[in-house]
């Protein structure tokens, strides 16, 4: 028996936490086993046309168990069809992580938050900027509807800093990207060669990269000067050699609705509440060469939060279709 009240204290604190950890696995198992139950029923009736609509109505009013809970039960099956019952994870982290759409997004945050020992507000946080839907304002003539989650983007990400060295006539030159070069004095060209991989700062000093490789290039921390639309924005950036450039970035592989559409002034306002809850910005940029104007992979760093790639994050959200081919009429406007 605790002979003290801190000893008491103690003791009642580890009794009651331990309790508590051993119902909220409770919890954990059971809805994810009701969420089976469910999943397995409408499967095997998945023949009758309309039934799976109807189980979770008639399954509340039968049970009082609300229909939420339910779908929730249902959803955390199909994401997490085996669950990692662990003490760091409790139902309302799995609730959480069943918001995000993107399966590997979802798996990445699972083991972050098992390793951080992340709160359920923490973990919001993290997934608030991957899921930032926003209601779209309807009126009497239009209905926006969203097009289904589509087959998400294998991003492109360099590194930030990294150039390569070109031969511009009788000199090299740093390539900056945008067809922007920054010439080097005779005596710095006695140490490099076309073709080394440098770094390059903003007094334009160059030292060799000798771990870099291509897939290191045309990678920039950029500010973003406006939403365009959806899939469009202005950024700014400064480079080496006292360059600042806007440049109208269309993201790679994403095709938004039209900005005369509801549905196109939604996916504006989810890509303009991403970008404002970035403290900074990465992208990535490639050119096509049939009409000469610059695609991006964008990446947006929320405060305290995990990194979101705005292309998929789009993509995810059902704001946009995939576009691997682009016409010149995408680029007006």
């Amino acid at each position: 028996m605790p002979a003290t009240y801190a000893d008491l204290k103690k003791a009642v604190e580890a009794v009651v936490f331990k309790g508590r950890q051993q119902i909220e696995l409770a919890w954990v198992r059971t809805y994810h086993e009701t969420g089976r139950l469910i999943n397995e029923h409408i499967l095997q009736n998945r023949q009758r046309a309309g039934y799976g609509a109807g189980v979770f109505e008639k399954l509340s009013a039968d049970t009082g168990i609300s229909k939420r809970t339910l779908q929730e039960c249902a959803q955390f099956q199909r994401c997490f069809p085996i669950p990692r019952t662990c003490a760091q994870l409790g139902w309302a982290h799995y609730r959480t992580l069943c918001q995000v759409a993107d399966q590997n997004a979802r798996t990445s945050l699972m083991r972050d938050a098992i390793k951080h020992e992340w709160t359920v507000a923490k973990l919001v946080q993290r997934v608030r900027p991957l899921n930032a839907a926003l209601e779209v304002e309807q009126d009497d003539s239009s209905s926006p509807t969203r097009a289904a989650p589509q087959k998400l983007l294998t991003l492109k990400r360099g590194t930030p800093g990294i150039f390569r060295l070109v031969s511009r006539g009788d000199a090299l030159a740093v390539d900056l990207g945008f067809r922007l070069y920054l010439r080097l004095s005779d005596e710095q060209a006695e140490e490099f060669s076309a073709g080394d991989f440098v770094t390059c700062d903003a007094r334009g000093r160059v030292a060799k990269a000798s771990e870099a490789t291509k897939a290191d290039l045309f990678t920039y921390s950029a500010v973003v000067r406006r939403t365009i639309d959806g899939d469009t924005l202005a950024i700014s950036l400064q480079l080496p050699g006292r360059y600042e450039i806007e440049q109208k970035l269309r993201l790679r592989g994403v095709d938004c609705p039209e900005m005369d559409t509801a549905a196109g002034k939604a996916a504006k306002r989810f890509a303009e509440s991403l970008v404002a809850a970035a403290t900074a910005v990465t992208i990535y940029t490639t050119k096509p060469d049939k009409y000469d104007r610059y695609l991006a992979d964008v990446f947006l760093a929320p405060r305290d939060a995990a990194e979101v790639f705005l292309n998929n994050a789009i993509l995810a959200a059902g704001h946009a279709v995939r576009m691997d081919e682009y016409r010149l009429e995408d680029w007006e406007g």
